[in-house]
């Protein structure tokens, strides 16, 4: 009978044997693969694992965007606290003074806030403000208070 069929029948059909054969392992050994793969550590599944770190996933976004806005909270706070600052000490009254009246500048990262003057004598201590805008002063300013604002400016450089 089997010399009925022609012979590159039977070489075909040997051929698909053997390369059955070949899948079959293969598909076998995959499977296995597979098995040992989806186990994992501690005979926790594939699936549990891929569901907990989505899990942690959400909770690492959550936590980001809470410091993010929390870093941009902190951001404007800063840009908006006192970052530049200066002292100049003068004597206002030539007759004595001895150094105690002083001009402050105080502004903030974007240059607004105010010098701050005090003129002191023995009899007498005047204190008085004068607001900056943008790093310019919004009315006119001594010689001691010029110099104060641009100290504070370059001191915002740092």
């Amino acid at each position: 009978m089997i010399q009925s069929i022609p012979l590159w029948l039977q070489i075909a059909l040997g051929a698909l044997s053997i390369s059955t054969v070949v899948l079959i392992i293969f598909s076998v050994r995959m499977h296995r693969r597979l098995q040992a793969f989806m186990v994992g550590k501690d005979a926790q599944s594939l699936e549990s694992t891929l569901e907990w770190l989505t899990k942690k996933n959400v909770e690492v976004d959550d936590t980001l965007e809470f410091h993010k806005e929390a870093l941009e909270n902190l951001d404007a706070r800063i840009k908006k606290s006192i970052r530049g600052y200066s002292l100049v000490r003068y004597d206002a009254y030539e007759e004595g003074g001895g150094n105690q009246s002083f001009a402050s500048g105080i502004i903030d990262e974007s240059g607004d806030g105010y010098i701050l003057s005090v003129i002191t004598n023995r009899n007498h201590v005047g204190i008085y403000a004068k607001p900056v805008s943008r790093g310019t002063a919004l009315s006119s300013l001594t010689e001691e208070e010029s110099l104060a604002l641009e100290t504070s400016k370059k001191s915002l450089k740092i």
